[in-house]
Formats: C-alpha cells, structure tokens, sequence
C-alpha cells in the first residue's frame, strides 16, 4: 500500500493509503482544525486565493480522483 500523509505544523491532518484495489483516508489529530481554517493561500494555480481547508479538500480529491482513474502519483 502506498501511503502519504499530509501535516500542518500542529501534526498530521490525514493519511491517504492507496493500492490498486483500496483508497483509505484516515484523519489525523489535526483533521478538524486543518479543515476549518479559513487563512488565505495561493491555489496551485497560482493565481487565485483559496482557504488552507479548501486547498486540503482539493489534495484530497484529487488523490480520490487518481485513484478511480487508475493513475499512479
């Protein structure tokens, strides 16, 4: 399984597992605090702003994603 882990200076927020056959997405000790932050960030499109609980969203569908379309990261 792979696994990466996403962390805020506080600790982890989430741990996504993958195999071909499973997605996991295990929230952290900083899953609630990370979600709920509303500071501005640059998007990775570098232009807009987005929220640092909108841009964690994002990763995290965007793992998903991968993961239905069978993509390795």
């Amino acid at each position: 399984m792979k696994v990466e882990s996403a962390i805020n200076l506080q600790g982890t927020v989430v741990t996504v597992g993958t195999t071909t056959d499973e997605i996991m997405f295990k929230k952290a000790d900083q899953f609630a605090a990370e979600m709920a932050n509303k500071t501005q960030v640059v998007a990775d499109d570098g232009v807009r702003l987005i929220s640092v609980a909108g841009s964690r969203r994002a990763w995290m569908h965007r793992k998903l994603d991968a993961w239905i379309d069978g993509v390795e990261e």
